[in-house]
């Protein structure tokens, strides 16, 4: 189902993806209609509870007999993450004749066939997600998060303010932008270990970060109460083995502001020699998605980001996959708490 066509560069590839047979998405469909309902939203679907892992597994097992294609698509792209690649580009994925909603079922079950989908947020419980431009939070300056503007979005690990990242995520291109903006950036975390271990200061810098917990402020969508006054911080390494990469600018800035103890020369020193890597544009990979392209990260070991853009229209459609795993202790507490 899936097949190299070359290597990007950073351990980032390209691969062509055979399309899923209509029956198949039509087998798909009906699976997910007789789980969720009949009526159901797939702009909607939250993932099954805690409680009902063996549920989750039942459908795993349903979507995987209704549509092998596509259970093997999602095993052949788990395993490109899992061996040379933190990064995985198909430029078409086949999907770009279905309608949108369509699309969302299909993709979630891909997604199923990866590990266990996600909820975006604590309250909603999404899982496919619209990255799109939301005016009406960017006029209020209630944006929280890169998924809802249109500026460019800094090199992240996506949810580096949980306790435990979700291994995997996807990224599907309904409708690009128009502009030429919103292009794609890649940092493997392996390149940006290796750059830093070249010099004294780099490697200073690497073992503090490897051994320093510091603070991740929640976003306010994504807390508990979705309260923006409410703060939440998760306390976690920049590096380790599991996530090998935990970074985001805006989250640290704020986690930082609300436990200054913590905001300490040598810190600020360290942070500084790490983002004048990320900022080498020389070892980054970037492209432009075009629509039906569908883009699978290791979010553990590579951090990405997105250029501006001015077309309101661009849609992309995220997925977040948790595999499982057990990851590296961290802790989520208030400042009161500490």
């Amino acid at each position: 189902m899936l097949t190299h066509l070359q290597d990007l560069g950073f351990r980032a590839g390209e691969f062509s993806a055979q399309p899923i047979p209509e029956p198949e998405i039509a087998r798909v469909l009906s699976v997910l209609k007789a789980f969720y309902g009949p009526d159901a939203d797939p702009s909607a679907l939250v993932p099954p509870g805690q409680e009902e892992k063996l549920r989750e597994a039942e459908l795993r097992a349903a979507v995987a007999d209704a549509a092998p294609a596509l259970a093997s698509l999602g095993t052949a792209l788990r395993d490109a993450l899992e061996s040379c690649h933190s990064g995985v580009l198909v430029r078409r994925l086949g999907l770009g004749g279905l309608d949108l909603d369509t699309r969302r079922f299909v993709l979630y079950a891909l997604s199923l066939c990866m590990g266990s989908p996600t909820a975006t947020d604590k309250i909603d419980r999404k899982v496919v997600w619209d990255i799109k431009l939301r005016p009406d939070k960017v006029r209020d300056g209630s944006v929280s998060t890169f998924s809802e503007h249109a500026y460019e979005a800094d090199f992240h690990t996506d949810t580096q303010y949980f306790p435990n990242p979700e291994r995997y995520m996807l990224l599907y291109v309904a409708v690009p932008a128009a502009c030429g903006g919103g292009r794609s950036t890649l940092r493997d975390v392996r390149c940006v270990k290796d750059a830093l271990a070249r010099s004294a200061e780099g490697r200073w810098a690497l073992d503090l970060l490897s051994r320093h917990e510091l603070p991740f402020r929640i976003p306010a969508t994504f807390t508990t109460t979705g309260r923006r006054d409410r703060v939440e911080v998760t306390f976690a390494r920049i590096f380790g083995d599991r996530p090998s990469v935990r970074f985001r600018t805006d989250t640290l800035e704020k986690g930082l502001a609300a436990f200054p103890d913590h905001d300490t020369p040598d810190v600020r020193r360290a942070l500084g020699i790490l983002q004048a890597e990320l900022d080498d544009e020389s070892r980054r990979l970037e492209t432009f998605l075009e629509a039906d392209a569908l883009l699978a990260v290791n979010n553990h070991e590579v951090l990405h980001g997105r250029g501006a853009f001015e077309d309101p229209d661009r849609h992309v459609l995220r997925i977040r996959i948790d595999d499982g795993a057990p990851q590296n202790a961290a802790r989520t507490l208030l400042p009161q708490d500490s």
